[in-house]
Protein backbone atom coordinates (compact mmCIF):
# COMPACT_ATOMS: atom_id res chain seq x y z
CA UNK A 1 0.00 0.00 0.00
CA UNK A 2 2.82 2.38 0.90
CA UNK A 3 4.50 1.83 -2.48
CA UNK A 4 1.26 2.22 -4.47
CA UNK A 5 0.32 5.45 -2.72
CA UNK A 6 3.87 6.74 -3.24
CA UNK A 7 3.76 6.09 -6.99
CA UNK A 8 0.42 7.91 -7.25
CA UNK A 9 1.82 10.72 -5.10
CA UNK A 10 4.90 11.04 -7.32
CA UNK A 11 2.72 11.37 -10.42
CA UNK A 12 0.39 13.92 -8.77
CA UNK A 13 3.29 15.97 -7.40
CA UNK A 14 5.09 15.94 -10.76
CA UNK A 15 1.97 17.38 -12.39
CA UNK A 16 1.82 20.10 -9.70
CA UNK A 17 5.60 20.66 -10.00
CA UNK A 18 5.96 20.12 -6.26
CA UNK A 19 9.56 18.85 -6.29
CA UNK A 20 10.02 18.56 -2.52
CA UNK A 21 6.92 16.36 -2.25
CA UNK A 22 8.22 14.23 -5.15
CA UNK A 23 11.45 13.63 -3.23
CA UNK A 24 9.50 12.61 -0.10
CA UNK A 25 7.32 10.26 -2.17
CA UNK A 26 10.43 8.67 -3.71
CA UNK A 27 11.86 8.09 -0.22
CA UNK A 28 8.56 6.53 0.89
CA UNK A 29 8.58 4.29 -2.18
CA UNK A 30 12.18 3.19 -1.59
CA UNK A 31 11.52 2.44 2.09
CA UNK A 32 8.48 0.43 0.98
CA UNK A 33 10.76 -1.59 -1.32
CA UNK A 34 13.20 -2.19 1.57
CA UNK A 35 10.34 -3.37 3.80
CA UNK A 36 9.13 -5.79 1.09
CA UNK A 37 12.67 -7.15 0.71
CA UNK A 38 13.02 -7.62 4.49
CA UNK A 39 9.66 -9.35 4.84
CA UNK A 40 9.71 -11.54 1.73
CA UNK A 41 13.41 -11.87 0.91
CA UNK A 42 13.63 -15.57 1.67
CA UNK A 43 10.25 -16.50 0.16
CA UNK A 44 11.00 -14.75 -3.14
CA UNK A 45 14.34 -15.90 -4.49
CA UNK A 46 14.77 -12.71 -6.53
CA UNK A 47 15.00 -10.75 -3.25
CA UNK A 48 17.32 -13.11 -1.33
CA UNK A 49 20.53 -11.45 -2.53
CA UNK A 50 19.14 -8.00 -1.89
CA UNK A 51 18.15 -9.03 1.63
CA UNK A 52 21.62 -10.29 2.47
CA UNK A 53 23.05 -7.07 1.01
CA UNK A 54 20.76 -5.04 3.27
CA UNK A 55 21.90 -6.98 6.33
CA UNK A 56 25.53 -6.56 5.29
CA UNK A 57 25.34 -2.81 4.65
CA UNK A 58 22.74 -1.72 7.21
CA UNK A 59 23.94 -3.53 10.32
CA UNK A 60 21.14 -2.15 12.51
CA UNK A 61 18.69 -4.29 10.52
CA UNK A 62 20.30 -7.36 12.12
CA UNK A 63 18.33 -6.50 15.24
CA UNK A 64 14.58 -6.68 15.77
CA UNK A 65 14.67 -3.16 17.25
CA UNK A 66 16.52 -1.96 14.14
CA UNK A 67 13.83 -3.31 11.87
CA UNK A 68 11.24 -1.68 14.12
CA UNK A 69 13.11 1.61 13.89
CA UNK A 70 13.14 1.38 10.09
CA UNK A 71 9.37 0.81 10.07
CA UNK A 72 8.83 3.73 12.43
CA UNK A 73 10.92 6.08 10.27
CA UNK A 74 9.09 4.90 7.13
CA UNK A 75 5.76 5.47 8.86
CA UNK A 76 6.63 8.98 10.01
CA UNK A 77 7.85 9.84 6.52
CA UNK A 78 4.53 8.59 5.12
CA UNK A 79 2.67 10.66 7.74
CA UNK A 80 4.38 13.78 6.43
CA UNK A 81 2.48 13.51 3.14
CA UNK A 82 -0.71 14.73 4.86
CA UNK A 83 -3.39 13.01 2.76
CA UNK A 84 -5.88 10.81 4.55
CA UNK A 85 -4.62 7.55 3.00
CA UNK A 86 -0.98 8.53 3.69
CA UNK A 87 -1.83 9.24 7.32
CA UNK A 88 -3.62 5.89 7.70
CA UNK A 89 -0.74 3.97 6.12
CA UNK A 90 1.83 5.98 8.10
CA UNK A 91 0.07 5.30 11.41
CA UNK A 92 -0.15 1.59 10.60
CA UNK A 93 3.55 1.33 9.66
CA UNK A 94 4.53 3.32 12.80
CA UNK A 95 2.40 0.96 14.89
CA UNK A 96 4.12 -2.10 13.36
CA UNK A 97 7.52 -0.51 14.04
CA UNK A 98 6.66 0.13 17.67
CA UNK A 99 5.41 -3.47 18.00
CA UNK A 100 8.69 -4.79 16.57
CA UNK A 101 10.62 -2.76 19.13
CA UNK A 102 8.43 -3.72 22.12
CA UNK A 103 8.07 -7.41 21.27
CA UNK A 104 11.77 -7.73 20.48
CA UNK A 105 12.74 -6.12 23.77
CA UNK A 106 10.28 -8.22 25.77
CA UNK A 107 11.43 -11.46 24.14
CA UNK A 108 15.09 -10.51 24.65
CA UNK A 109 14.49 -9.86 28.32
CA UNK A 110 12.65 -13.15 28.87
CA UNK A 111 15.21 -15.15 26.90
CA UNK A 112 18.10 -13.57 28.81
CA UNK A 113 16.37 -14.39 32.09
CA UNK A 114 15.81 -17.99 31.01
CA UNK A 115 19.40 -18.30 29.89
CA UNK A 116 20.53 -17.39 33.40
CA UNK A 117 18.45 -20.23 34.84
CA UNK A 118 20.03 -23.38 36.15
CA UNK A 119 19.22 -25.63 33.17
CA UNK A 120 22.22 -27.84 32.45
CA UNK A 121 23.36 -28.90 28.98
CA UNK A 122 22.02 -32.39 29.61
CA UNK A 123 18.61 -31.07 30.64
CA UNK A 124 18.56 -28.81 27.60
CA UNK A 125 19.41 -31.73 25.31
CA UNK A 126 16.63 -33.78 26.90
CA UNK A 127 14.08 -30.98 26.55
CA UNK A 128 15.21 -30.32 22.98
CA UNK A 129 14.73 -34.00 22.09
CA UNK A 130 11.21 -33.90 23.56
CA UNK A 131 10.36 -30.82 21.49
CA UNK A 132 11.90 -32.37 18.35
CA UNK A 133 8.81 -34.48 17.66
CA UNK A 134 9.78 -35.34 14.08
CA UNK A 135 13.31 -36.43 15.09
CA UNK A 136 15.09 -34.24 12.50
CA UNK A 137 17.54 -32.79 15.02
CA UNK A 138 16.13 -29.31 14.52
CA UNK A 139 12.99 -27.46 15.58
CA UNK A 140 10.26 -25.65 13.69
CA UNK A 141 8.79 -22.50 15.21
CA UNK A 142 5.96 -24.57 16.75
CA UNK A 143 8.43 -27.05 18.26
CA UNK A 144 10.56 -24.16 19.48
CA UNK A 145 7.47 -22.74 21.21
CA UNK A 146 7.05 -26.12 22.95
CA UNK A 147 10.72 -26.02 24.02
CA UNK A 148 10.41 -22.53 25.49
CA UNK A 149 7.28 -23.58 27.36
CA UNK A 150 9.05 -26.71 28.63
CA UNK A 151 11.88 -24.48 29.85
CA UNK A 152 9.34 -22.52 31.90
CA UNK A 153 9.46 -19.43 29.73
CA UNK A 154 6.22 -17.48 29.46
CA UNK A 155 6.50 -16.09 25.92
CA UNK A 156 3.67 -14.80 23.75
CA UNK A 157 3.33 -16.09 20.18
CA UNK A 158 5.04 -12.93 18.85
CA UNK A 159 7.89 -13.24 21.37
CA UNK A 160 8.43 -16.88 20.33
CA UNK A 161 8.52 -15.79 16.68
CA UNK A 162 10.98 -13.01 17.51
CA UNK A 163 13.25 -15.42 19.39
CA UNK A 164 12.99 -17.99 16.60
CA UNK A 165 13.92 -15.38 13.97
CA UNK A 166 17.00 -14.58 16.03
CA UNK A 167 18.13 -18.19 16.09
CA UNK A 168 17.15 -19.18 12.52
CA UNK A 169 20.28 -17.64 10.98
CA UNK A 170 20.11 -19.56 7.70
CA UNK A 171 16.37 -18.82 7.22
CA UNK A 172 15.61 -22.54 6.83
CA UNK A 173 12.58 -22.40 9.10
CA UNK A 174 14.34 -24.66 11.60
CA UNK A 175 16.88 -24.25 14.42
CA UNK A 176 19.37 -26.95 15.34
CA UNK A 177 20.36 -28.13 18.81
CA UNK A 178 23.84 -26.70 18.24
CA UNK A 179 22.38 -23.26 17.43
CA UNK A 180 20.20 -23.29 20.54
CA UNK A 181 23.11 -24.43 22.72
CA UNK A 182 25.47 -21.85 21.22
CA UNK A 183 22.97 -19.14 22.07
CA UNK A 184 22.22 -20.63 25.51
CA UNK A 185 25.88 -20.75 26.49
CA UNK A 186 26.85 -17.44 24.86
CA UNK A 187 27.21 -14.73 27.47
CA UNK A 188 27.75 -11.84 25.02
CA UNK A 189 25.30 -9.05 25.77
CA UNK A 190 24.95 -8.26 22.07
CA UNK A 191 22.73 -11.33 21.59
CA UNK A 192 20.36 -9.94 24.21
CA UNK A 193 19.46 -7.23 21.68
CA UNK A 194 17.90 -9.94 19.51
CA UNK A 195 19.60 -10.19 16.21
CA UNK A 196 17.47 -11.16 13.25
CA UNK A 197 20.44 -12.71 11.45
CA UNK A 198 24.04 -13.41 12.35
CA UNK A 199 26.69 -12.69 9.73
Amino acid sequence: AMMSVSVLGILADLVRLNWIAVIFEIYCFLLGVVIIILEYGQQLSCFARMESGLYKNALFLKYVWGRGLLYFVAGTLELSQRTFIDICIGLYVCFIGILFILVGRSAASKMAEARRSSVTSEEMQEKFAIADMDGKGSLTVEQFAALTKNLGMDLTRREVESAFIQLDCDKSGRVSYETVMYWWNNEASETDDFQVVVM
